[in-house]
């Protein structure tokens, strides 16, 4: 058992001493906990490793614009607590070494966000096995609202005058908008449209 696994049943052992939780609650409660828990410790690891490259504040534009798409989009994940610490240092670390070595011109912004707009207007948000997106009204909720993030970050990026945070977000738009298409699912050998395979 990890740390986090230890943490998380400190945490619902406190709750349900203290509060009236039927067991349904209390394993919503340790899921939520359990989830905060380990994206907590996979930021500290990730900013740790970018604070000793000095690239701190890089590193949290990319985190933010990639995660304000993300909650809506959604997309594949990883197997593994592990293989997703490793899978978030390669993507954000690259985005932060692409955006400081590569020159985006406005073209090049305004084809990427096209894109990455066509992408999220396509197929977000896409769900995983462990969480299916039953209710079709809340699927074109999160698909609107990805679009709308989408553009509004393209535009951030169009009127930014750092080109490197302008880099930073237009390249967090695309990986994001890659990791919601069937092609990346596929790919990765992960089910894909999950809400399909549930019987209401």
């Amino acid at each position: 058992m990890d740390i986090v696994d230890k943490m998380s049943r400190i945490c619902i052992k406190f709750v349900a001493k203290n509060l009236q939780k039927t067991e349904e609650e209390l394993e919503k409660i340790k899921y939520g906990v359990h989830v905060i828990l380990v994206n907590l410790v996979k930021l500290t690891i990730l900013f740790l490793i970018a604070s000793i490259l000095g690239i701190t504040t890089y590193t949290f534009i990319a985190v933010i614009s990639f995660a304000s798409i993300r909650i809506f989009a959604s997309g594949v994940h990883a197997e593994s607590n592990l293989n997703c610490t490793i899978t978030n240092i390669i993507l954000f670390l690259g985005n932060v070494y692409l955006s400081i070595n590569i020159l985006l011109d406005k073209t090049m912004i305004i084809v990427i966000i096209t894109l990455s707009l066509i992408l999220v207007f396509l197929y977000a948000p896409a769900d995983t096995k462990a969480r299916p997106l039953v209710s079709k009204k809340l699927r074109k909720k999160l698909r609107i609202y990805s679009i709308a993030i989408t553009f509004l970050l393209g535009i951030i990026a169009l009127t930014c005058k750092n080109n490197i945070f302008a880099n930073l977000i237009i390249f967090s738009v695309l990986e994001e908008s890659l990791l919601i298409t069937p092609l990346i699912y596929y790919i990765l050998n992960k089910t894909y449209k999950n809400y399909e395979n549930i019987n209401i």
